[in-house]
């Protein structure tokens, strides 16, 4: 049976409340220090979607002085034009979103027997991410029916698969958000490979941006990654501490969705042990294929 996550779900288990000005938001109340990453383990079988509010640029304020601290300087914060004027989203449907989606053992199949420049694999997530475009709070479809649909807004531009290796290197050296880093990421998708048993480290790390509203009702945003006071930057030991956000452990067959833009910065946290293959696919809308 697969464990189905609605937002309400999340909210209720993190303790949250959802506010239309932002991500995610707290109240007075509630002790911002004490959130908690949420981990997704490889031995849940899970499917989850989170629909949240869009960050097209982390350089201004309030956002600047709370990811500059833990993004390493050669991150982009911004980029022109921005995420939210590439999407795929109709006007009254505006929204980001991030996914976890267990059980697409097909999709692994077709990628594996056919490799990640399959179009019949390319085809099936881009529909995947429109059916979320499109249609919020409607679970993925797996059944047959669906498996020679073809997208309607969505182009592939970047396919890979690749394996991480053990490094030594802070865990979350690689944070960033991936349309900041290019133009043709609007849309990600993650499929995890099979992994060895002996993998340790390796998963995906989610960050979240949250409002919080203080005593004075004052708006504050946080980052959901702090640098430990006791290590100097240029340390080699893990400096970070995810304090809210998600942690996802690879297992073959699940599939991470999620825009591109800075409300989903994100790592592929390190490897200790053994190797993390993953396949990686980037979409655009077709509509903006030549801006």
């Amino acid at each position: 049976m697969i464990v189905i996550f609605t937002i309400t779900s999340i909210y209720f288990i993190k303790g949250i409340y959802h506010d239309q000005r932002s991500l995610r938001t707290t109240t007075a109340e509630q002790d911002v220090n004490k959130q908690q990453a949420i981990r997704i383990s490889s031995t849940d079988n899970i499917d989850m979607t989170e629909f949240i509010s869009c960050i097209d640029d982390v350089s201004v304020e309030p956002y600047f002085s709370k990811i500059d601290p833990v993004l390493a300087s050669h991150r982009n914060k911004s980029r022109d034009p921005s995420h939210s004027e590439l999407s795929c989203s109709p006007p009254d449907k505006q929204h980001c979103f991030r996914g976890v989606y267990d059980g697409f053992d097909d999709l692994l199949k077709l990628a594996q027997q056919h490799g990640d420049d399959y179009e019949g694999l390319h085809n099936r997530i881009a529909v995947l991410i429109e059916s979320l475009i499109l249609n919020p709070g409607v679970p993925l479809q797996r059944d047959n029916d669906h498996q020679n649909a073809l997208p309607i807004m969505l182009k592939l531009t970047v396919h890979r698969h690749k394996t991480y290796q053990p490094e030594k290197k802070s865990t979350f050296q690689e944070l960033h958000a991936d349309y900041f880093e290019s133009a043709d990421y609007v849309y990600t998708a993650i499929l995890y490979d099979a992994t060895p048993d002996n993998l340790v480290g390796g998963e995906t790390a989610l960050v979240n941006f949250r409002h919080n509203d203080n005593s004075q009702g004052d708006d504050d945003v946080t980052f959901g990654l702090i640098r430990s006071p006791d290590l100097p930057r240029e340390k080699s030991e893990d400096p970070m501490v995810l304090t809210d956000g998600l942690i996802i452990e690879p297992k073959p067959g699940r599939l991470v969705l999620f825009s591109s833009g800075g409300e989903n910065f994100h790592a592929p946290m390190a490897v200790r042990q053994g190797n993390r293959p993953v396949y990686h696919f980037w979409f655009i809308c077709k509509e903006h294929v030549n801006k």
